[in-house]
């Protein structure tokens, strides 16, 4: 038997956004290094959180762990070759943060003699390459119940491992003024706040419409829109926005950095995504930790996220619903909002904690390399 650290390379596209990356930096600063040699292979160095990445002090490749599989013949020899980069960096796991339905990775990484696990990031399911994917798979880490139920009902390689946040970066979180400047809020109320790349699946359309019908009876509210806003669809919007003659009451700030400056002006938090559902949204979990009235879409992934708050979901793709949650949460009296709130914190501390996660993933890990690895205590 091989005896030393477990070592386990973690693949992600990139550090353009903060969800994926931002966990993934998360669990890679807290995995206990006596027992663990953690690596990152990614597609290239930029995004606002590859700097992040590089404090972690740990090495980082910057390559292609993916490779196309068509033609056939040609295919082959790609992941080949993909396996020969595998088996240079020599880790006893690889950990894939891809949200595609790729299967060379894990066919390269069975070639190389690799054990590969995989978080299913999203509801997708809908080609063939997802079976082979799981097949391939050691283990498969869903982030929802839904996932096991619907994808996974049976596999006893699976284990839900929900994703988790550092609690302490959204305590004692300070009213950021500039924000409220810079974006002309500060005789705004109240500001409703959503985080979410603006593409179609984030449902913000819906949004928008219901907002529009809420604001009658809400003439200061206005709406925060922060997220990429680079794409057509998102033109479209704006333009729409224009067409309903209220563009003073929505903003779209683009993607930002820091999310915490947001949550800190926000009066409520509403992810409004479509049916299609969601794999484990973070930005609903830093809106709770943060202390703001978080309401979502009844659809997958979201409704693990409120089940407890049963009353804070809407039906998805419905304006009016969206329209009549907010009013019912600004029509709450101060004694009622801030129980809520309260209980919404500890929701999150009791189930989606980095330190929860990271209970579970350090066993799921040994288990993987059971029989190859002996463990230094």
């Amino acid at each position: 038997m091989k005896k030393g650290k477990v070592k386990i390379l973690f693949t992600i596209p990139n550090f353009n956004t903060a969800g994926s990356g931002k966990a993934l930096i998360n669990v890679i600063s807290r995995l206990d290094k006596n027992i663990f040699e953690p690596s990152i292979c990614c597609r290239h160095d930029r995004g606002d959180l590859f700097k992040s990445a590089k404090e972690l002090n740990v090495p980082i490749y910057i390559t292609d762990f993916t490779v196309a599989t068509k033609p056939r013949i040609r295919g082959a020899s790609n992941i080949y070759k993909l396996s020969g980069i595998f088996r240079k960096i020599k880790p006893d796991i690889i950990h894939s943060y891809n949200y595609s339905d790729d299967y060379s990775e894990a066919l390269a990484a069975k070639i190389s003699g690799i054990k590969w696990i995989y978080t299913k990031k999203n509801m997708s399911w809908g080609s063939n390459a997802w079976k082979m994917r799981t097949f391939l798979a050691d283990a498969v880490i869903p982030q929802n119940e839904e996932m096991l139920e619907i994808f996974f009902k049976g596999l006893n390689k699976c284990r839900l491992i929900p994703i988790g946040i550092n609690l302490k970066e959204f305590e004692h979180i300070e009213r950021n003024e500039d924000i409220l400047a810079r974006y002309n809020l500060t005789t705004s109320a109240p500001v409703i706040l959503t985080v979410a790349n603006i593409i179609p699946i984030k449902g913000i359309d819906f949004l928008i419409r219901g907002f529009e019908l809420a604001s009658e009876d809400l003439p200061e509210a206005k709406l925060l829109i922060v997220g990429e806003d680079r794409n057509e669809y998102a033109n479209e919007l704006k333009k729409k926005v224009k067409e309903m003659n209220i563009g003073n009451k929505i903003v779209f700030t683009g993607k930002q950095s820091d999310i915490k400056d947001f949550f800190s002006i926000a009066d409520m938090f509403i992810l409004s995504s479509m049916k299609a559902g969601e794999g484990g949204p973070i930005s609903v979990l830093e809106a709770m930790a943060s202390g703001v009235l978080s309401y979502g879409s009844d659809v997958p992934g979201i409704r693990d996220q409120f089940r407890d708050f049963q009353d804070q979901l809407f039906e998805s793709e419905n304006p009016g619903s969206i329209a009549n949650k907010i009013l019912k949460a600004f029509s709450m009296d101060a004694d009622e909002r801030k129980k809520r709130i309260e209980i919404q914190r500890q929701f999150i501390e009791k189930n989606y904690s980095i330190e929860n996660e990271l209970s579970e993933l350090p066993k799921l890990y040994l288990e993987v390399v059971k029989g190859k690895l002996q463990i230094n205590s």
